[in-house]
């Protein structure tokens, strides 16, 4: 599929050592991983492999890992928000992505954002309802993913709160990480120390019964949010874990 394109690639890419290249077709997370093989392949097309590199767009600094996406994964993305999270792992290729939210307004919203990355649309991946009863009901019926995104509002109209409710989440998230799946877990609330947002994960893992091996941590560039007066940590906080 790559063919017809690589010799203007090349022209155009001719002072890089290295070239990576990625196609988005309309029906990316429906192909197969084979497919996906073929239009967003994993090695470089051209040069040594590079595992991490950082990109500037439009004065702003992103750290780009070429060769990591969701190929041929299944994805749980809970508090789905407007999808972005479902729309970025269809892209890379996820085998399935399912989005659940509280709000049938935004999930609308989602299913617009992936209209317009031109992703085929399953209604049945656009879950409405509460991610505590949703993740018990996975648990018993023993559905699992290989990555379960965990992003809950720090405020919100629902009665989730950040406090007093992340390690049952993260509990309840755990149950359903398929063995050696990962958790992705996020939070921007501010009063939350980096200490205190991991031992909420710890302590949520060990009540599930599993284990779980800190493999990256990040924090919002410190250039574009910088702390408030008088703090002391950054809000976001993410965390990706390995489950056994």
């Amino acid at each position: 599929m790559l063919e017809r394109w690589l010799p203007e690639i090349r022209e155009d890419l001719r002072d890089f050592a290295s070239a990576y290249v990625k196609v988005h077709p309309r029906r990316a997370s429906r192909l197969t991983g084979q497919d996906m093989q073929q239009v967003a392949p994993a090695a470089p097309l051209w040069g040594l492999g590079v595992h991490e590199v950082e990109a500037i767009e439009g004065g702003v600094r992103y750290l780009v890992r070429p060769d990591a996406n969701a190929r041929g994964l299944s994805v749980l993305n809970l508090f789905a928000y407007t999808c972005s999270f479902g729309v970025s792992a269809s892209l890379g290729g996820a085998r399935r992505v399912l989005n659940l939210d509280l709000s049938r307004a935004y999930l609308e919203w989602g299913k617009h954002n992936y209209r317009l990355n031109r992703l085929t649309l399953d209604e049945r991946d656009f879950v409405y309802g509460d991610a505590f009863d949703w993740l018990g009901r996975f648990a018993r019926r023993g559905e699992r993913f290989d990555l379960v995104i965990v992003d809950p509002p720090s405020f919100s109209s629902s009665p989730f709160s950040v406090t007093r409710d992340y390690p049952r989440l993260a509990e309840a998230a755990a149950r359903v990480v398929a063995p050696t799946g990962i958790l992705l877990a996020a939070t921007n609330h501010a009063g939350t120390s980096d200490e205190r947002f991991e031992a909420w994960l710890q302590n949520g893992l060990t009540r599930a019964g599993r284990h779980g091996q800190l493999a990256q941590r990040w924090h919002e560039p410190s250039a574009d949010f910088p702390l408030a007066p008088g703090g002391t940590h950054p809000y976001l906080k993410v965390r990706a874990l390995v489950v056994d």
